[in-house]
């Protein structure tokens, strides 16, 4: 909707400037790099590790799975016409267990990683959410954004919505 994050600052100025409420003439604002800011707390590196190490064996076991899927690949390909059509048959399908092995288990993990990473990240968003709100609330900020114009904290008297409602009924 907004082409840069510029543009959305300008349109929050002009807006807090027609607030129906008396309020002082500043509005004191301040803008948070989420990406920035995750990549630098400890809890989210933590929290990386952990899901890190909980998956490195699975990972691992898949990768020998892959392995032996190539190693009995290569070996088909370089055997395949010295071998007998009963030999070639079971190696064939040696090799499509170990693949259906391979894919069943590389699905298995990347739903679960998916949902252990969604579980931490909503832990960690919630004590990153209540240190902004904290911080804002201590240092009397109306208004608290992201680098990107997601709203983080306001002070109820920015969001206007029932005004304009209101006006349009």
């Amino acid at each position: 909707m907004f082409n840069n994050k510029y543009t959305y600052l300008g349109l929050i100025f002009l807006m807090s400037s027609f607030l129906s409420n008396p309020v002082s003439a500043e509005l004191k604002m301040g803008i948070v790099n989420l990406d920035n800011l995750f990549k630098q707390i400890p809890i989210y590196r933590e929290s990386q590790e952990k899901v890190k190490k909980q998956f490195d064996p699975r990972a691992r076991n898949l990768k020998t799975l892959e392995q032996e899927w190539s190693n009995l690949n290569d070996d088909y390909l370089k055997n395949e016409a010295v071998m007998s059509e009963k030999e070639k048959s079971a190696l064939v399908k040696k090799i499509q267990n170990i693949e259906n092995k391979f894919r069943t288990g590389q699905e298995k993990i990347q739903a679960d990683l998916q949902k252990v990473q969604q579980e931490e990240l909503s832990k960690i968003r919630l004590i990153v959410e209540t240190a902004i709100n904290e911080y804002a609330e201590e240092n009397d900020f109306d208004i608290i954004i992201r680098a990107d114009g997601t709203t983080l904290y306001a002070k109820k008297y920015i969001n206007i919505t029932q005004e304009i409602i209101s006006k349009l009924q």
